[in-house]
């Protein structure tokens, strides 16, 4: 493994080794404790998910029944009513291409996001896809970041996007039922950031991160 300069103007004091039996030793860092592990629990993520993503698509699906229309928001529900009333039925085929399209558009801009804030941030960014948290991510993998950074970029996918997403709901058009089950996906997929952003809060100002694999990061709090 090869060294590169901190994004805070200052050089890593050790550079990590990876020894023949697999344990993992971090740089150490003039002025810091030595490195605590920091993992993300995926019960964790997993109830987030499960409690945010619902309250999110109730809040989209009502804001783009409201601006464009029951018919243009659901494209996938067919209506028909009937001598006893009505009746309401799923177009499987309109439903799974509006899920695809969304599920990927989401995924791709969600991680470019957090991509193009890391290399604006000046860092080596890595994408790819963590199997046992069943999600993407984008990282920037044995390089020394702060807190001020590392905020920056794990929550701005949610600002960024949600804002863009909603406008576009206020127009009417067959974008609109990708857009807000997007807004659904991005909001559940942030919960991870917003994990990351609680956690943030707990530790003190100076503290360093420092990302191994997609698994495992180090916490790094002043002296």
């Amino acid at each position: 493994m090869s060294s590169s300069p901190d994004r805070d103007g200052r050089e890593p004091t050790e550079v990590p080794t990876q020894p023949d039996d697999g344990a993992y030793e971090p740089p150490t860092r003039a002025g810091y404790r030595a490195g605590t592990p920091f993992r993300y629990s995926a019960l964790t993520l997993t109830l987030l998910s499960v409690v945010v993503s619902p309250v999110a698509l109730v809040a989209f699906a009502w804001l783009a029944t409201t601006t464009t229309g029951f018919e243009t928001a659901f494209p996938f529900v067919v209506f028909e009513e009937t001598t006893e009333g009505f009746t309401l039925a799923l177009d499987t085929v309109s439903f799974g291409t509006v899920f695809i399209v969304a599920l990927v558009g989401t995924v791709v801009l969600h991680e470019l996001v957090h991509g193009l804030v890391f290399r604006l941030l000046g860092f080596d960014v890595s994408f790819g896809v963590a199997p046992r948290l069943g999600a993407f991510y984008t990282a920037i993998f044995e390089q020394f970041q702060t807190r001020r950074q590392l905020a920056i970029a794990v929550v701005a996918p949610l600002v960024v996007l949600t804002p863009i997403g909603v406008l576009l709901l206020l127009i009417p058009g067959p974008h609109v039922p990708f857009v807000w089950f997007g807004l659904v996906l991005n909001t559940g997929g942030a919960v991870g950031d917003l994990f990351v952003v609680w956690r943030l809060r707990q530790l003190p100002p100076g503290t360093l991160f420092y990302d191994v694999d997609a698994y495992t990061s180090y916490v790094y709090e002043p002296e």
